[in-house]
């Protein structure tokens, strides 16, 4: 408890008012942001309170007439008020503090988090948000207010120059790209002009963080781990520099490396008068300057190095056109071949962009030979290239796969394959993604479930459930083949609504779903403007069959329609009404909005309106379109009876379909995937309001949604990936 206002205090002490200011604001403004989110968000990714018997080292007896008494409160210390103040003002502060305090830092918070674990015995998840959270205030009010540099000054510079016996008689900083450091250009009193690297521990941080991105994201690209210390990754760089330009690489002479107190490092080179590639015209890039930069890279190879960052800013072309290769501070010694492969790739990518592909592929073929490129070809996509090197190729769409068309012209390759260097893909994440927060939804469901109920369910109403499971899937295909007037076959369609399943689990509002079926619908020929006419009118069909089908079953069971179903007043109606008109009119009005909906729009709207003729025209169609909606609603109905008749029953079918119909309207508005949480809840209201007693009702949704919302999770994955690898979707 006496940390803040220790802090607090020695920044007074040291007149320190600004940064005391900025770590104030930062904690006020988490403080706030916790408070104004706990009720929404904080307590909703808490788990539920569940029963837990806490040993005798957390509860003892006391004397007093209520017997046993825990030392644990319910709300935990420390609050996360005191959690999220505490970080914020440390984030403001980072900066301007030590290593070692930093190091003290985390271990008090480390500390603070788990004696919160243990006074409320529960995971540390509302911990780690807030923590996130407020460490991102923390950051960002320096980001407002700004932080400082701890980069050397010049006279750092000067001074560790001096020490190394080079004396400066001016110092500048360099507009130039030298990616990981601060660059300077530099006069000796002598009149020799250096080109000075410093390192810092931020750049270090940044390579540190680079390289292990890489490692998480990529396979077979050669990164080695990052090295021990700032002062081993500059003499790693200095070591290749000399060794290169022992070897007979074009390379600038390595004057100095020194050491910069505190704790930052320099590498002094001479300087080369001239451009590097990525600054010259591409008419400057003649056949000789081509064949200059591939001669040295020949002559890298031929001695086992990688020089691993080949881009354009990385040759330079001197002031008698002669190039020169520079910065080896991400080269190998002993390199790979694949890294050889790499660098070859680079390179050609690299001057393809300026030269185009033909030029790019000769001077490379006519550098290291056939063989090497053809070795390479199949690095050559953004995943092998450097960041400014992709960069380029997003503002030349396809020059990618025209330059591997060359490379194949000439080289006389009849395929390239190219490499898998994804160690770990977009599409992974988020699949570990949903399944972690599919359990993490799950938990309070089972927290509010009566197992007792469980172990008595006649559980041979098991198999029907799961049969009507999959009926849904089957008559949800059946929705969108009918949707369109191209022939779609049914299985992979019924492949396709599990995979759309899924995907809908981790977002909300089943965009997931929609995304899908029309990504499925395109590759299956549909055109683009049909396929989502198609999505569009399946889900107007559904729409139509699901409100139908709620009416009669009301009807039928002999109830208020309004008892389950809440309708958007009038009021609403026709504020929506409003704003939809007022935008219409805008478009209208506006020329700008005209032109767009004359050459964007209108098309669209003309192929759609085709698709929708031909599905008119067509009782197949309309059969499979209206049938696959009542198939899935009615499977839906029948699985959800099953469940309650496993526990018994007590409703009949009418007053289940009233149920599911109710609470699935109402589950759709909820933010969360698949209405979790919002439709389990509607069901339950329902089936209580219909005279079910709760103790049956909650295992039965319970029941019912494990076997249509979390079993096809599993399938879902399955059928994701090989429609993918079908090239289905």
């Amino acid at each position: 408890m006496l940390l803040p206002i220790i802090a607090i205090g020695a920044l007074a002490w040291l007149r320190q008012w600004r940064r005391l200011g900025l770590a104030l604001l930062g904690s006020v403004l988490a403080i706030a942001a916790v408070w104004g989110i706990e009720a929404e968000l904080i307590s909703r990714f808490s788990p539920p309170d569940l029963p837990f018997v806490p040993p005798d080292w957390i509860c003892r007896d006391v004397a007093t007439s209520f017997g046993q008494t825990c030392l644990t409160t319910s709300g935990g210390w420390p609050t996360v008020f005191y959690l999220a103040g505490g970080v914020a003002f440390y984030a403001a502060v980072a900066p301007w503090i030590n290593s070692k305090w930093r190091r003290f830092a985390w271990i008090a918070i480390g500390v603070l988090v788990f004696l919160r674990m243990i006074d409320s015995l529960t995971p540390p998840t509302d911990e780690l948000l807030v923590i996130g959270l407020a460490y991102a205030i923390g950051a960002g009010v320096l980001l407002v207010f700004g932080m400082p540099d701890r980069r050397p000054r010049g006279a750092a510079v000067v001074e560790a120059m001096a020490r190394s016996g080079i004396e400066l008689a001016e110092l500048k900083r360099a507009g130039v790209d030298a990616r990981g450091s601060t660059p300077w250009f530099a006069t000796t009193r002598n009149g020799e002009r250096l080109f000075i690297k410093v390192l810092s521990p931020e750049e270090r941080a940044g390579d540190i963080l680079f390289r292990v991105f890489r490692m998480f994201r990529l396979k077979g690209v050669g990164d080695e781990r990052p090295f021990s210390s700032l002062k081993r990754a500059v003499e790693h760089e200095a070591v290749v520099a000399l060794k290169a330009r022992a070897d007979g690489v074009q390379t600038p002479q390595l004057e100095a490396v020194v050491d910069v107190p505190p704790n930052s490092m320099l590498l002094a080179y001479e300087a080369i008068e001239g451009t590097s590639l990525d600054g010259v015209e591409a008419d400057d890039l003649t056949e000789d300057v081509l064949q200059g930069v591939w001669d040295q890279i020949a002559m890298l190879r031929s001695r086992r190095k990688a020089h691993r960052d080949l881009r354009l800013a990385n040759v330079f072309l001197g002031a008698d056109r002669t190039p020169w290769l520079i910065d080896f501070g991400f080269s190998e010694l002993a390199a790979t071949d694949g890294q050889l492969r790499s660098d070859v790739a680079e390179f050609v990518v690299s001057t393809a962009t300026k030269v185009g592909p033909q030029r790019a592929v000769a001077a490379a073929v006519a550098g290291v030979g056939t063989e090497a490129v053809a070795d390479a070809a199949p690095r050559i996509q953004p995943l092998a290239l450097s960041g400014a090197t992709r960069e380029s190729l997003k503002h030349q769409k396809g020059l990618d796969d025209d330059l591997r068309a060359e490379v194949q012209r000439q080289t006389g390759l009849e395929e390239i394959e190219l490499e898998d260097l994804e160690r770990v893909r977009s599409k992974t994440i988020l699949m570990v993604v949903g399944f972690a927060a599919a359990i993490y939804f799950l938990i309070p469901q089972l927290a509010d479930t009566d197992f007792n109920a469980v172990l008595d369910a006649d559980w041979r109403w098991a198999p029907a459930v799961l049969l009507a499971s999959f009926l849904t899937y089957v008559g949800a295909a059946w929705n969108v083949m009918g949707s369109v007037p191209d022939r779609i076959p049914l299985v992979p369609s019924v492949l396709a609504q599990f995979a759309g399943t899924f995907i809908n689990r981790i977002m909300p509002v089943k965009i997931g779903g929609i995304a899908t079926n029309l990504r499925y619908l395109q590759k299956n020929g549909v055109d683009s403007a049909v396929a989502a006419a198609g999505i569009g009118i399946s889900n107007i069909a559904t729409i139509i069959v699901h409100t139908s089908m709620l009416v009669l079953f009301v009807i039928f069971v002999g109830r208020n329609a309004g008892d389950f179903v809440e309708v958007p007043s009038g009021g609403a109606v026709l504020i929506g009404l409003v704003v939809v008109f007022t935008l219409a009119g805008l478009v209208v009005f506006l020329p700008a909005g005209r032109k767009l909906f004359r050459e964007k729009v209108w098309p669209v709207i003309r192929r759609a309106g085709q698709g929708l003729r031909q599905i008119a025209s067509s009782p197949r169609n309309a059969l499979m379109l209206f049938g696959g909606a009542f198939v899935l609603i009615m499977s839906y109905i029948v699985a959800l009876w099953f469940s309650l008749e496993a526990f018994g029953g007590g409703l009949g079918f009418f007053g289940v379909g009233v149920v599911f119909l109710a609470g699935q309207a109402l589950g759709q508005a909820a933010p969360t995937p698949g209405g979790v949480g919002a439709t389990e809840a509607a069901m339950i209201a329902a089936m209580t309001a219909l005279g079910l007693d709760s103790t049956i009702a909650v295992p039965t949704v319970f029941l019912y949604r494990i076997a249509t919302f979390w079993l096809p999770i599993l399938p879902g994955v399955y059928a994701l990936r090989k429609l993918e690898a079908e090239g289905a979707l």
